[in-house]
């Protein structure tokens, strides 16, 4: 028996139709018009250099962005800055979003010269003039990691591991400024771990592909004739995870009121964990204990979070079984296909990476031009997934079969066709 999957799947290698451009574009200079006209009226009233300026200039930075046009844009964000700095000083707190904003401007722009310079500054900002730590310079730190995620895809090849090596350290800062501000033991460390679990796989991922990228990663320390064998970084990566998510697993352990269900999910994470390190026997072991668990707490809900394929590491930590189904319900009204069928979601990386999701989340305004496709697809070798998590009785997983495309891309049939063989690969 085969079960059916639907996958919907966001390329980011593919451009609008030339009609939808146009039609982007000119609204862009529409609002542009009407922001830059706003902009002369408060400088007419207040002057050159007030701070009721700022707001107007990032978001006139904003529109010149979307219209393409930014250098335009990093010039109203520096303006912005400027005002900042004049009114509050030279280290103020306020100018970080605009900053942010610069390197966003410049990523988007693929002028990644510029955004390293940029990401150096507002990291040394970060590290070095902080006065206090707060929940704002954690939030900070994850963009950008998140951001130097992004250069690991967009970047030269030469600056990969530059990025990879800058975003993990940015991530484990965060980690101990949240121990910090919160201690040890509190939930909200959870989403800046599981950050860390994901960056982990990544880096595996990298390691697996070989390369230039997956020897830097390996040496043991930037530049060094000494490398680690792959076996040996494999090893090390899936031990980090595993201590990750032990520290998950100790937060609500050592709760005032232990949290039974949030364990059972912990352990869920660490089967999928040992799953994506080739560690079956575990896995299946750790698969079934956290089922038991789900099961005695809801004898007529669990079930449904199983029969579900899943895309693994799943893109975020969810402590309850009634989250993660809300999150599924979420993706299934988004693929609007028949329950009958199950839904995958995948946003690619990017070409450089073409089987991983994307690792971070990326405002529409930081993202390239996309496209969509929607295949279908049978998945063989499945006879029955509550079968397989009651009785252990399930035949060995094969590949897609009978694949389709029921959404098709705005591209030319060669596209098509390596479209559809990186799904089946996928």
């Amino acid at each position: 028996m085969a079960i059916q999957l639907l996958v919907l799947v966001f390329f980011l290698t593919f451009v609008p139709s030339p009609s939808l451009a146009q039609r982007l574009s000119s609204m862009g200079n529409e609002k542009l018009d009407v922001a830059m006209s706003n902009l002369e009226g408060l400088e007419t009233e207040f002057g050159q250099n007030n701070p009721i300026l700022v707001e107007p200039l990032a978001e006139l930075a904003g529109l010149y962005g979307t219209t393409g046009r930014y250098v335009e844009a990093d010039r109203s964000l520096d303006r912005a800055i400027q005002i900042v700095r004049r009114d509050e000083g030279l280290y103020a707190r306020n100018q970080l979003p605009y900053l942010q904003k610069k390197i966003e401007n410049f990523v988007v722009a693929s002028d990644w010269g510029n955004a390293r310079q940029q990401m150096e500054h507002i990291n040394w900002l970060y590290l070095q003039k902080s006065e206090i730590a707060d929940p704002l310079l954690i939030a900070d730190l994850m963009h950008l990691s998140d951001m130097h995620l992004r250069g690991i895809n967009e970047d030269f090849g030469f600056y990969q591991s530059y990025h990879f090596r800058n975003a993990m350290r940015l991530n484990w800062t965060s980690l101990r400024v949240a121990e910090l501000i919160y201690g040890r033991g509190d939930e909200r460390l959870i989403p800046i771990i599981y950050a860390l679990i994901k960056q982990y796989h990544l880096q595996q991922a990298a390691v697996d592909g070989g390369g230039s990228l997956g020897y830097q990663l390996r040496q043991y320390f930037p530049g060094s004739e000494l490398v680690r064998t792959r076996s040996e970084v494999k090893n090390y990566f899936y031990f980090m995870g595993r201590r990750l998510l032990n520290q998950i697993t100790s937060i609500y352990s050592e709760s005032e009121e232990p949290k039974i269900e949030s364990l059972a999910m912990a352990l869920l994470y660490t089967a999928d964990w040992q799953a994506l390190f080739g560690r079956h026997e575990e896995a299946l072991k750790a698969y079934f204990e956290s089922y038991a668990q789900l099961e005695a707490l809801y004898p007529n809900g669990v079930t449904s979070l199983f029969q579900e394929p899943k895309l693994l590491p799943v893109e975020s930590f969810y402590e309850s079984l009634e989250r993660a189904l809300l999150m599924e319900k979420t993706t299934e009204e988004l693929l609007a296909q028949p329950t009958s069928v199950h839904g995958l979601s995948f946003v690619e990386w990017g070409t450089n990476f073409p089987h991983a999701r994307q690792p971070y989340d990326a405002a529409s305004s930081m993202l390239p031009e996309r496209n969509e496709a929607v295949f279908v697809f049978n998945l063989s070798g499945v006879s029955d997934i509550k079968e397989w998590a009651d009785t252990r009785n399930a035949q060995n997983f094969d590949r897609a079969i009978d694949l389709r495309v029921s959404k098709r891309l705005d591209a030319s049939g060669k596209q098509q066709e390596i479209l559809e063989r990186r799904v089946k690969r996928l």
